[in-house]
């Protein structure tokens, strides 16, 4: 059974086409009716699924999570701030969210590449302020046109070294993340725990350790944000790919 990653994983950082490999292993996977989810921290676009299956994925709904499918159960819609790319606010506002940026419930922290310190200043305040704080996801960098950007959990942890608080992760690593998408798996399958979940990914310390401290077995491909392990504990990995076609030929030729 598999929890597999997206970006870096399945499409390319480059141009998001489908990485060699990946659309057979999902075709494999569904042919031979293996369980396995899709887990993805996009937080731009709330039909992101529609996305993968116009590229050519062959993925079922319940087969899928991300961060918004996870946000619905823990923030009922309200007024909230956040930071992040305009279609991150757009979705939220798609999903019955009120942006108010004077007296939120809550802020909302996404990936973005162009964020300002007013920005920043401003999550400060609420925190100050006693504000929810939840983000997206905790990852720690991405990859967008040959460059790597520091990612959500980056950003966190900077605002934690400039004012303590507390926050709330909704997507990859958190247990809640993960618990969530085993219990699509249990859906497919019964009696599934995490010791029978082999997770794929290119994250990691965004995905992997999360999974590896919750008794996953782990597999990096090297197709993403990393393409080496120098630096990496490797003792936390069961298997290295240089991309997911080489699985797909482990496992499937």
């Amino acid at each position: 059974m598999l929890f597999l990653d997206v970006q870096g994983t399945l499409i390319s950082d480059a141009n998001k086409s489908p990485i060699q490999g990946s659309l057979d292993l999902i075709k494999a996977l569904n042919d031979k009716n293996i369980a396995y989810v899709i887990i993805t921290n996009n937080t731009k676009k709330i039909h992101f699924l529609n996305d993968l299956q116009n590229l050519g994925f062959e993925i079922k709904k319940d087969c899928y999570i991300d961060p918004f499918c996870v946000l619905k159960d823990y923030l009922k819609p309200c007024k909230i701030a956040a930071f992040g790319a305009k279609e991150f606010l757009q979705s939220l506002e798609e999903l019955g969210y009120e942006l108010d940026f004077n007296n939120p419930q809550a802020f909302l922290v996404a990936s973005y590449d162009d964020f300002k310190f007013q920005d920043f200043a401003k999550m400060i305040e609420y925190v100050k302020n006693g504000i929810k704080a939840i983000a997206m996801h905790e990852g720690s960098i991405y990859k967008k046109n040959n460059h790597l950007y520091p990612g959500v959990g980056s950003i966190m942890a900077m605002l934690k070294n400039s004012y303590e608080f507390d926050y709330t992760v909704i997507g990859k690593p958190s247990k809640a993340f993960y618990y969530s998408a085993l219990k699509l798996l249990k859906m497919q399958k019964l009696d599934v725990e995490f010791k029978d979940v082999l997770i794929i990914s290119d994250d990691y310390k965004g995905d992997l350790l999360g999974a590896y401290e919750l008794g996953m077995q782990t597999a990096l491909v090297l197709s993403g944000k990393i393409s080496n392990t120098k630096g990496i504990d490797t003792s936390k990995l069961n298997f290295v790919y240089d991309s997911i076609k080489d699985y797909y030929i482990s496992r499937f030729k």
